[in-house]
């Protein structure tokens, strides 16, 4: 099981990434939207299946609400507000990126005990903190970059 969630890890890392260099809305963004999105659902559910930091249901178990809610209220917008609701693109683009960002920071949770003479709060720091802080940097300072980007922007 672990192996199959780290696979859908790895999947789900690359489609985001190659959707955030890619053009948005176009037919490729989709596909690449739908592998992630795909990716990331069987990864949450397989995080039920495995106990390796605490040998019983723990923290991690818990922030699983925390990533299936930014990615169903990320997917929810183009599935049910695009034609109810104008803002409904940024309103996706923050959400899908904030469930991006927190894999990457989930990522970095099991990295954590691969540097086990590093104090905690400098692995909190590396693999926690600075993900969120670069990430959050980078969502704002593209937003407008990649609602330019759209189709009929030219």
């Amino acid at each position: 099981m672990n192996i199959f969630h780290a696979l859908c890890g790895v999947i789900s890392l690359l489609a985001g990434l190659g959707i955030f260099l890619s053009r948005k809305g176009t037919r490729l963004h989709r596909r690449m939207g739908w592998t992630y999105t795909i990716s990331m659902f069987v990864l949450l559910i397989t995080s039920f299946f495995i106990y390796d930091f605490f040998g019983r249901f723990g923290a991690f178990h818990i922030l699983f609400l925390l990533s299936a809610g930014t990615l169903m209220i990320g997917l929810s917008m183009p599935l049910f507000f695009r034609n109810r609701w104008q803002n409904w693109v940024i309103h996706h683009y923050f959400w899908m990126s904030y469930s991006y960002v927190g894999l990457v920071m989930a990522t970095g949770s099991h990295l954590f005990g691969l540097v086990p003479a590093w104090p905690v709060w400098l692995r909190i720091c590396a693999f926690w903190l600075f993900p969120y802080l670069v990430g959050t940097i980078l969502i704002y300072s593209w937003k407008n970059r990649v609602l330019a980007s759209l189709p009929g922007k030219d």
